[in-house]
């Protein structure tokens, strides 16, 4: 076979899995470049070369020594992802990792490949052969047909099966890629060595059986298919688990961090019941003391109004200007929204102010369920959450209602918006767009555990409604866990 042709395949090969790896590079780091399209040719180019070079220098080396050419592979991948990504130590050391043992294990995926095809061609060669000679043809003319004939199928199976080892090399990287915890997410010390040993023990056990191959009487691989015929199943089925195992570590890694964030918003929606709890009290008995000081109030202001009467019948301007301040001043102490509960009565009407303060409309149907079988700390959990995310995002209107179905009771809250609404990965949840993400963005995964433990849901839906852009939540209940 040509070794132009040859060295052309492997080229063209490394130029593929150089492009793979900018890719996968992509899915964990943060882009340092204007042109992702010249980046990646860049990238892939000098991967290319390099590889191509590294493995001219090594062809000589024996099959076990030969597989220390990851160190430099590793090398390159590492200082490709400095040079076109944002630093991330961490990041870049499993991504690194990853690929060199997902692309040097695979070989013995495809190695029993190119075996069995080549068991194959290697009769029918020579049947070809034979059948020519049958026929009279020329031993000149048979040598050349078959020499050209010969390079042309070693050259399609080397190249299909390096097609193999590049689409199993993709789907590997694309479920590592998939289960991978966010950009924003930061590897601790610990979690870089929690995902980097299963790689690590893919190389180990890629070393241990070319040593086993190499200390067979200095046999090659393939002549272990020839021996040991059991093992052309075996280590593609090995490679193919061991490769398993690394995507399922990355996928456990992903449940535990989402498990430990679950936890701290737990606490954290913990501590804030716990406050409400403690506030509830103080807000209820300051409520009932409004109640008597707004009529306490208004006696004194009707006294007062009588009394300026008979002292000066014709009236006094400054004395009436004060007194309608007064009579002002009480008025804004009433709540204008009688919902049932002192406690919801506070919160509607702290956003009813919110609303006012913005220039925003409000309006409310909100009313406490008439067999009060619900927790008002949920409930002022699930509504204050709701009417601040509707106060902060509303642009002209704010609603609220609620409303019963047999045991059911339903909470809405509904607000315009402009601007463009970003989901989380799941696409269950709007996500925040303030700075500080980890100490903002909870509320609504609030209301959902709130509901949750009444055997309800959350359900959040974007319509759109007289030429603007509706946000509305609705939250079912139906009675505690």
């Amino acid at each position: 076979m040509s070794d132009v042709a040859m060295g052309a395949l492997e080229f063209f090969v490394q130029l593929l899995a150089g492009a793979l790896s900018f890719w996968y590079a992509g899915r964990f780091l943060r882009a340092d470049f204007e042109s992702r399209r010249w980046a990646m040719l860049r990238w892939a180019a000098v991967y290319a070369v390099a590889q191509v070079a590294v493995s001219s220098l090594t062809a000589d080396w024996k099959p076990a020594l030969r597989f220390f050419a990851i160190v430099p592979q590793a090398t390159l991948l590492l200082f490709l992802q400095r040079a076109f990504f944002v630093k991330d130590r961490a990041r870049q050391m499993f991504v690194a990792a990853s690929f060199v043992s997902g692309w040097d294990i695979l070989r013995f995926a495809v190695s029993p490949l190119a075996h069995a095809a080549f068991g194959l061609w290697g009769p029918a060669w020579a049947w070809a052969v034979n059948a020519a000679v049958a026929l009279g043809v020329a031993a000149e003319t048979i040598l050349a047909v078959m020499q050209a004939t010969n390079d042309a199928a070693v050259l399609l199976i080397v190249g299909g099966c390096r097609v193999v080892q590049l689409g199993l090399l993709a789907l590997y990287l694309r479920g590592i890629a998939g289960y991978f915890p966010p950009k924003d997410y930061t590897l601790r010390v610990h979690d870089s060595l929690f995902l980097l040993f299963p790689c690590a023990a893919v190389l180990v056990l890629d070393l241990t059986v070319r040593m086993l191959a190499l200390s067979a009487d200095n046999s090659a691989l393939m002549l272990i298919y020839d021996r040991v015929p059991q093992t052309l199943l075996l280590l593609p089925l090995a490679s193919l688990l061991l490769l398993g195992l690394v995507v399922s570590s990355v996928a456990l890694f992903r449940g535990l961090v989402q498990a430990k964030d679950e936890e701290q918003k737990r606490l954290l929606l913990e501590q804030s019941v716990a406050g409400v709890h403690r506030e509830v009290e103080d807000l209820q008995n300051v409520y009932a003391e409004l109640k008597g000081l707004r009529h306490d109030l208004r006696n004194h202001i009707a006294s007062l109004a009588a009394y300026a009467r008979r002292i000066a019948p014709q009236g006094d301007a400054q004395m009436s200007a004060y007194l309608g301040q007064m009579t002002d001043a009480v008025a804004r102490l009433d709540f204008a929204d009688d919902t049932g509960h002192p406690i919801t009565d506070v919160i509607v009407h702290q956003a009813r102010r919110e609303a006012e303060k913005k220039g925003v409309a409000f309006a409310t149907d909100f009313h406490w369920p008439r067999d009060g079988r619900l927790d008002i700390y949920d409930v002022s959990v699930i509504l204050s959450n709701a009417l601040a995310n509707a106060a902060e995002a509303a642009a002209r209107e704010i609603s609220v209602r609620s409303y019963e179905k047999g045991r059911l009771f339903f909470i809405e809250a509904a607000n315009d918006f402009e601007g463009k609404l970003v989901w989380d990965e799941a696409g269950e949840l709007p996500v925040t767009s303030k700075p500080d993400a980890a100490m903002h963005g909870m509320g609504l995964a609030n209301i959902r555990r709130c509901a949750q433990k009444y055997k309800g849901e959350m359900d959040i839906q974007v319509a759109e409604e007289n030429g603007r852009r509706k946000f509305l939540l609705t939250v079912m209940l139906y009675e505690k866990m």
